[in-house]
């Protein structure tokens, strides 16, 4: 009977990679506008006002309020001028979706902080989400740059279904390259490549992450992650892993695009608090005080909480 004669363990022999991570990161919470455009049951005007509230008193610094689209696209952000106007003089930076130039000027008149410039890296869901195929969307986005900029607002682009579509299937690492290209010889230094339909994987997250980042060094580079094949939490750690520090996140797990198709809400805000305070990342935001909001947010839409950590939480009463 063989012996075995080395133990790599016992001996001390057998290393582990080191993982460097982030002192700090971002989180940019999306719910206000990402989390609450697709639920069945609309939140009023003055319960999203005090929800923005409460996010900012929990330490939130960078919130996306709401979407200037038509009304009648997205009936639930309706009120978007009422909830911008009641919040804009918060000491963070409020920021609102916008999907085109009309978006635009109502956000400008409505007084934000900032601007989510937003177009998709397929043809496909350009055409269901915007009506216009990638290359008008292109020419509009570099046009509200612009003005943007001349504004003085801050702005951030958000490339929707760059991990995958659900009408055109996979998506290649050359298309999205060619897309930024475009955008960051025109000004954009704030990028956000979105997971929409909650397809990627770890080692596609760090791969990309790293050609793109080396690329353009001097963009800040964030990641938006859905999590509809329960795969959001370690895409957020492969992009760490990459050297992103901003990440979206959607309070209590909402979120969910009307053009994807399946698609799940985002990953949770509570969710990544928690693993970043496990792994001694910190985010400045107290995660009592989320847990606390995600109850009474819930309460009022009367809908489950997609969140493991908070329901780990009410179930043990922590």
């Amino acid at each position: 009977m063989n012996q075995l004669t080395h133990d790599p363990v016992a001996d001390g022999k057998m290393r582990r990679n080191k993982v460097d991570l982030p002192l700090n990161v971002n989180i940019v919470e999306v719910g206000p506008r990402d989390g609450l455009q697709n639920t069945a049951e609309n939140l009023e005007t003055d319960k999203k006002i005090t929800l923005i509230k409460s996010l900012v008193a929990a330490g939130v610094k960078e919130i996306e309020a709401t979407s200037f689209v038509h009304p009648k696209w997205i009936p639930n952000l309706a009120d978007a001028e009422e909830v911008m106007r009641a919040v804009s003089d918060l000491p963070v930076t409020m920021f609102a979706l916008i999907p085109n130039e009309v978006g635009y000027n109502r956000a400008k008149e409505a007084g934000v902080d900032g601007v989510t410039l937003v177009m998709s890296v397929t043809d496909g869901h350009n055409l269901k989400n915007l009506n216009r195929d990638t290359r008008a969307s292109i020419k509009e986005t570099i046009h509200l740059l612009h003005k943007a900029l001349r504004d003085q607002i801050q702005v951030r682009v958000s490339l929707s279904v760059a991990f995958g579509c659900p009408f055109q299937g996979n998506v290649h690492l050359d298309e999205v390259v060619q897309i930024i290209d475009q955008l960051v010889e025109n000004g954009a230094t704030r990028m956000g490549l979105c997971d929409t339909i909650g397809v990627a994987n770890p080692r596609q997250v760090k791969e990309w992450m790293k050609v793109i980042t080396t690329m353009h060094p001097d963009v800040l580079f964030e990641l938006h992650f859905h999590n509809t094949y329960g795969r959001g939490l370690a895409n957020v750690f492969a992009g760490l892993e990459s050297g992103i520090h901003y990440f979206d996140a959607s309070i209590g797990g909402l979120g969910g695009c009307p053009y994807a198709p399946n698609a799940s809400g985002n990953v949770a805000t509570e969710d990544v608090l928690n693993m970043m305070s496990e792994m001694g990342v910190e985010t400045n935001i107290d995660e009592t005080k989320m847990l606390e909001i995600t109850q009474t947010l819930f309460q009022h839409l009367e809908i489950d909480v997609d969140s493991q950590v908070y329901k780990v939480k009410k179930e043990s009463n922590l």
